[in-house]
C-alpha cells in the first residue's frame, strides 16, 4: 500500500488518504452481537499527569485483545474504552465518566495504543482515573486489571491572590469592603454581626480578650467596638500595612490595637487572650503554615482559652488542593497535623461550600 501511495501525485494526497479511510471503514469487521466472554489486559503508557482545572490532556493506553472475537469500533455493539474519575483512594467521585473510541478493529492477540483527549475536573485534587474496555449494551470485559492513570488537577496560577498587592491598589477610603469579600457596605456590617453572635456561642463577652489575625479592614473590630467593655482588649492583625494603617484610623479606642503579622508569626509578646480568631483565614494558608499558625496562637492563649477558625475541606485531595484563593484540605490529614501540634478540635459547625467540598468551624483548645 505504502508503494501505491508513492505512485499518487502529491496533489491527489488527500482524496487518496480520504479514500483509504473510508475503504478501510468498510473493510473493518463490525460488533452487531454481544462478544462471547471477551478478555483484555490494558496497561497505561503515562506519566502522572498534572492539569490546570478544566484543561485537556492525553491519556494513553495500549489495550490487548486476550479473546477468541475481534473487536471493533462500529456496529451497533461496539467496544470502547471507559474513563472513570476516582479519588487516590479509588472513591467515586461526581464527574461524569468519558467513553474513548478504539482507534481500529483489535484481532484476538493484537494490541492497540489508544491516545484519548480528555478534560481535567474542575475541582482541583489528586485523581486516579480508571480505565477499562467495555462493549455498547454487550458482554462484560474480563479484565486483568485496568489501567490507572494519576492525575493531578490544580488551579491555575493566574488565581493566585497577593494580598499585599490587593492592598496596595486598594481605594479603601472610597471602599474598604469589596476587598475583604461583602459587595456592599451594609452586608459588611451584617456579617460583623454574625461573627460577634459566633463568638458568643463561643464564651464571648464585653471583657474578653479578642486576637483577631487576618482582621483585614476591621469587619470584626467593627461588630466589638460597641459590644466590648473598657475592661476588653481587641488586638487586630494582618499581613496588608494599608489595612492595618485603615483599622487604626478607624477604630480608634485605647483597648483597640493593631499590628502587622507575616503569614506563620504573630506581633504578640505579653498580651494574651481569651479568644483568638482566623475567619476567612484558613481558607487561604496551606496546611503547613496553618499548624504552624495555630501552634503559635496557642502560645498567648489564657488557661482555657480557644481558637475558632474556618477551613474547606474535600474528600478529593490527599493533603491540600487549590490556592491561596481557596485552600481545600484533606480532613483526616490536617486533623492530624493539628494533634501534633499539641491541639485538639471540635466542630462548631459544618455547611456545603461546593458540591464536592465543605466549609467548617472549628474550635481548637490545647489537648490534655
Amino acid at each position: 500500500m505504502a508503494r501505491i501511495a508513492a505512485l499518487v501525485p502529491a496533489p491527489l494526497q488527500p482524496l487518496y488518504s480520504r479514500v483509504r479511510r473510508f475503504v478501510r471503514r468498510i473493510e473493518e469487521p463490525r460488533c452487531d452481537e454481544s462478544l462471547v466472554s471477551p478478555r483484555a489486559a490494558i496497561y497505561s503508557l503515562n506519566a502522572p499527569v498534572v492539569a490546570d482545572r478544566g484543561a485537556s490532556f492525553t491519556a494513553v493506553v495500549r489495550v490487548q485483545n486476550l479473546g477468541s472475537k475481534a473487536w471493533s469500533p462500529l456496529g451497533s455493539k461496539p467496544v470502547h474504552l471507559r474513563a472513570r474519575w476516582l479519588t487516590s483512594r479509588k472513591q467515586s467521585t461526581d464527574r461524569p465518566d468519558a467513553i474513548i473510541p478504539l482507534p481500529r478493529a483489535v484481532q484476538p492477540g493484537e494490541t492497540v495504543d489508544v491516545h484519548a483527549k480528555l478534560t481535567a475536573s474542575d475541582a482541583a485534587g489528586q485523581y486516579l482515573l480508571e480505565i477499562k474496555p467495555e462493549q455498547a449494551q454487550g458482554a462484560s470485559f474480563a479484565v486483568e486489571r485496568p489501567a490507572w492513570i494519576d492525575v493531578q488537577v490544580v488551579a491555575p496560577a493566574m488565581e493566585e491572590i497577593d494580598y499585599h498587592k490587593v492592598y496596595a491598589t486598594a481605594d479603601l477610603k472610597q471602599d474598604y469592603w469589596t476587598v475583604v469579600g461583602p459587595p456592599t457596605q451594609e452586608e459588611f456590617h451584617r456579617l460583623a454581626k454574625v461573627k460577634v453572635g459566633q463568638l458568643q456561642e463561643q464564651g464571648l463577652t464585653p471583657s474578653s480578650h479578642v486576637l483577631d489575625v487576618g482582621c483585614g479592614t476591621g469587619q470584626l473590630a467593627a461588630g466589638l467596638y460597641e459590644f466590648l467593655s473598657d475592661d476588653g482588649f481587641y488586638f487586630g492583625t494582618d499581613v496588608g500595612p494599608e489595612a492595618i494603617e485603615f483599622c487604626k484610623q478607624q477604630y480608634t479606642r485605647p483597648n483597640f490595637q493593631f499590628a502587622v503579622n507575616d503569614f506563620t508569626r504573630l506581633p504578640v509578646a505579653e498580651q494574651r487572650f481569651d479568644l483568638a480568631c482566623y475567619f476567612s483565614v484558613f481558607t487561604h494558608t496551606y496546611p503547613d503554615e496553618t499548624v504552624l499558625l495555630l501552634a503559635e496562637t496557642a502560645r498567648v492563649l489564657k488557661p482555657g482559652g480557644a481558637i475558632i477558625g474556618d477551613i474547606f475541606t474535600s474528600p478529593l485531595t490527599d493533603h491540600c488542593a487549590g490556592n491561596r484563593g481557596a485552600v481545600e484540605l484533606n480532613r483526616e490529614h490536617f486533623l492530624r497535623l493539628v494533634a501534633l501540634a499539641g491541639l485538639k478540635v471540635e466542630v462548631v459547625s459544618s455547611w456545603a461550600w461546593k458540591q464536592h467540598a465543605r466549609r467548617e468551624l472549628l474550635r481548637f483548645t490545647r489537648a490534655e
